[in-house]
């Protein structure tokens, strides 16, 4: 059995053009991710699947390369209509053995450590079921409601706050959210098996922090994640 991570970064980012690539508190964005899994014990593999030659050359500047391994995807598999979940589905036999356990670890969440992937892998294991990662919404969902024509708006839930009365934050019910840092299962799960539709079927959550789940998607995360990795460099 051995413990396979995927990191997918494809090279055409369309909002933040070269996000994967684009320098986070003094290294490339992906390089945050590959080095917390090549880092980890736990993990004898670090897969990085890209479209891109120049994305492999940024891959192998990290500390840990020795545990790469390069898939590269066509430009039609990394294409931005293209879903991880279905290309990994559909090429899981020619990545992973059937004993493997599977990993995977979006390169868009950098604050994600080893620590965190050594704590799902030993959840994973302990409980013998599969895990994604996930974290607290910044603010309650009961709160939540639609915007319906020019002048009205609609609760999203019955029994909303909003009218209800009941706003105090302490007595609404907290809710979670994945946050893409990291998903783990048996890769057989993966493998000629049509029964699984999403990463999160038969899974359990492993929680973190909010700080530590950032997500980028916009240069304002870029200012925030970069903050808090530079407020931790300085403890």
């Amino acid at each position: 059995m051995a413990f396979k991570i995927l990191v997918p970064a494809r090279s055409g980012s369309k909002r933040l053009p070269n996000k994967n690539i684009k320098e986070l508190a003094g290294k490339p964005l992906v390089c945050w991710t590959l080095e917390a899994c090549a880092s980890c014990p736990e993990v004898d593999e670090v897969i990085f699947s890209t479209d891109s030659q120049e994305y492999w050359e940024v891959a192998q500047t990290i500390e840990g390369r020795e545990k790469l391994k390069l898939d590269l995807r066509s430009a039609e598999d990394a294409g931005d209509q293209v879903k991880i979940f279905d290309y990994i589905k559909a090429n899981a036999s020619n990545l992973f053995n059937k004993d493997d356990v599977f990993g995977l670890a979006l390169p868009t969440v950098p604050l994600r450590t080893n620590k965190h992937i050594g704590e799902a892998f030993t959840q994973f294991t302990n409980e013998h079921k599969a895990v994604f990662s996930a974290c607290e919404y910044g603010f309650p969902i009961s709160f939540a409601f639609q915007i319906e024509g020019e002048e009205a708006w609609a609760p999203s839930f019955s029994d909303s706050p909003m009218l209800t009365g009941n706003t105090r934050s302490q007595n609404q019910k907290a809710s979670y959210h994945p946050n893409g840092a990291i998903y783990i299962r048996a890769a057989n799960d993966l493998i000629d098996n049509e029964e699984i539709k999403t990463l999160y079927m038969n899974a359990f959550p492993y929680i973190m922090s909010r700080e530590s789940s950032v997500d980028i998607d916009n240069e304002i995360d870029f200012i925030v994640a970069e903050s808090i990795l530079n407020a931790s460099l300085k403890v």
